[in-house]
């Protein structure tokens, strides 16, 4: 397996073409901790008669290097092509922005074809509905005539509700299912923030009470606060959707589909997990969001830089879920208790998987954090005054600028195959018909 070089900074100008930022913060430090043996972890399904947050913690596992000496597994080495037919299904507050930043600059960078829709409103939350095949062709951004009923896309990068079939029908076959799942801890206190819900509290609650507080206050009777705050939002008084709402409980399982008058169903999610193992080729986890890229890479024949990311959405308020006490915790995982469930297999699968990978891992991943390192020094403007070197051009682009240029070059082609130029008429022709016409 090729290992990327960083020392020098004529090969890191080499590997960055289209590379994409990265910057630590203070919400993602933790996660980005060196590797060590012991830092391969899986969460333990919750015993339900403990009384402690314990019952959700993680314990450490053996080295994935040291389970994987007796496996081979297809290095990079055998690829032939990357794959380039990727149906991303986002997931609201689990990082996911930061995700559909490294395809989408994959894909502008491969002239690749988006299933776009024509209404979409640059830096709104936007969510599309995709009940209905038809239904969703009316509202495409095409990549080929406007009268061709079959069109199909190769990448696929916002939210919406997991609907296989519909989805399905819009993507070129065989193409890649991949999302990303968050901790149900950091992800409700993520949305509690994002999604303002401290504003069904009483006044002062609001004004003068801690994250903590609020969040405590609110479980005291959620599902009253729950409703007052769908009625906030439908009455336009917080400047968020009306369905904001849904985001308060199991907001995973919801995006990937799952039937929520069962939420509290075990069974039932235990069901829907057996469906999504079959049809979603790799969940990313945000917690272990390096580890998971890496698998992600491996699985898709990409390039180190391909993966390479920058944090979007994160916001200058938030709690580290190891802040929050422990009973808050425990609260919030029983009332997220379909996330819960998703995420504990899940998490187990992404290091199963992990410890297929191969014995590089280790070298992998510390390699990658190398170049991720080299990105914010090399494209990263310190200053506004900085100057941005012309290979970083892409990397140094925002979200919806990115969104911006990808909806131009594909609006400009659709335009360009609706109205084909017409054909010159040669001079020879052209005197020909005058003189009939005289």
């Amino acid at each position: 397996m090729r290992r990327p070089k960083c020392r020098a900074a004529s090969v890191v100008s080499a590997v960055f073409g289209g590379l994409v930022l990265y910057q630590y913060s203070s919400l993602w430090s933790h996660q980005l901790t060196a590797y060590t043996p012991e830092y391969e972890q899986k969460i333990q399904p919750r015993k339900h008669h403990a009384g402690a947050e314990d019952a959700y913690r993680t314990t450490p596992h053996p080295n994935p290097t040291a389970l994987t000496a007796s496996k081979t597994t297809e290095h990079m080495d055998t690829c032939q092509l990357p794959v380039t037919n990727i149906a991303y299904l986002k997931i609201h507050k689990a990082g996911s922005s930061t995700l559909s930043q490294v395809i989408n600059r994959f894909g502008y960078r491969k002239n690749l074809s988006f299933l776009l829709p024509k209404d979409f409103q640059r830096g709104k939350r936007y969510m599309w509905n995709m009940n209905s095949t038809d239904e969703v062709r009316k509202n495409i951004l095409g990549m080929g005539p406007a009268n061709l009923s079959n069109s199909r896309y190769n990448l696929f990068t916002l939210h919406t509700t997991y609907n296989r079939r519909v989805i399905d029908d819009l993507m070129q076959p065989g193409s890649r299912y991949i999302t990303i799942l968050r901790d149900p801890v950091g992800q409700f206190v993520s949305a509690f923030g994002y999604y303002d819900l401290s504003r069904s509290l009483p006044y002062t609650k609001q004004k003068n009470s801690s994250k903590t507080e609020q969040i405590r206050e609110w479980f005291r009777h959620p599902h009253d606060y729950r409703r007052k705050y769908g009625d906030i939002a439908r009455k336009g008084k917080i400047s968020v959707s009306p369905e904001s709402y849904l985001f308060c409980r199991n907001s995973q399982a919801r995006d990937l589909g799952f039937d929520m008058k069962h939420e509290e169903n075990v069974s039932k999610i235990s069901e829907y997990i057996d469906v999504l193992n079959r049809e979603i080729d790799l969940v990313l986890i945000m917690d272990h969001f390096d580890e998971s890229l890496l698998v992600m890479r491996k699985m898709f024949c990409w390039e180190m830089s391909d993966i390479l990311y920058f944090p979007e959405n994160q916001g200058r308020r938030h709690m580290k879920n190891s802040s929050l006490p422990g009973d808050i915790a425990i609260t919030i995982r029983d009332w997220n208790s379909a996330d819960q469930q998703l995420y504990a297999h899940f998490n187990r699968t992404l290091w199963r998987k992990i410890s297929e990978y191969g014995p590089s891992f280790e070298s992998d991943l510390n390699s990658f954090r190398s170049l991720l390192k080299d990105a914010i020094q090399t494209c990263r403007p310190h200053s506004q005054n900085s100057t941005i070197p012309d290979h970083c051009e892409l990397s140094a682009m925002d979200k919806n600028a990115l969104m911006d240029k990808i909806r131009q070059r594909q609006k400009l082609h659709q335009e360009a195959l609706d109205n084909p130029p017409r054909k010159k008429i040669s001079s020879n022709l052209r005197k020909k018909t005058v003189t009939m016409i005289h």
